[in-house]
């Protein structure tokens, strides 16, 4: 055998931390079509968190295809991008472009925390933040617009998620600007 394929065999055999994992923590649909903004948490393969800026935003193009995807222009980034991200050891705390324009949203953090099982080797994201007063478990974000040539003008948010208390139960809030 050469040395490259008992290299190659060696990498395949080992679990390499640093390896990139992306988890899908929640989406903000909108209702302009059926296109999806996707956020997701950069972690390695033992759940850790792998930069100073680990979560990102990008197009789920549904119109064309479940599995079609593409990045945020500067525009978008703008309106949906993270912002002021904090990270400690298990988790990041974070802000959305797309609702710093509510001053209802202001003070709202988002926080997504990642958790291993090491029996099944599977990372898993919670993303919580504040809706109607309750801490919950976000899950999307509807946001009505009407459609205009230069800047759609928002007409409302709903921030939809589940409650996190001993018996969750759905709950949404809708922020008008």
């Amino acid at each position: 055998m050469n040395i490259i394929s008992i290299t190659l065999l060696i990498m395949l055999m080992l679990s390499l931390p640093g390896w990139s994992k992306d988890l899908k923590l929640f989406v903000i649909q909108h209702s302009k079509n059926n296109n999806e903004v996707q956020y997701q948490l950069h972690v390695n393969d033992h759940c850790q968190i792998v930069s100073d800026h680990p979560v990102d935003a990008f197009w789920n193009l549904r119109e064309v295809s479940p599995e079609s995807t593409a990045p945020l222009s500067d525009l978008e980034h703008m309106a949906y991008g993270v912002t002021n991200q904090q990270v400690a050891e298990h988790g990041v705390s974070f802000d959305l472009g797309v609702l710093e324009h509510f001053r209802a949203l202001e003070q709202r953090r988002i926080t997504a925390t990642v958790s291993d099982d090491p029996h099944s080797a599977t990372c898993t994201p919670s993303v919580q933040t504040t809706i109607h007063g309750q801490v919950a478990a976000l899950e999307r974000i509807y946001v009505e617009a009407d459609e205009r040539l230069v800047r759609p003008k928002v007409r409302y948010i709903d921030v939809v998620g589940k409650s996190v208390a001993s018996s969750p139960t759905q709950v949404t809030e809708r922020i008008v600007p």
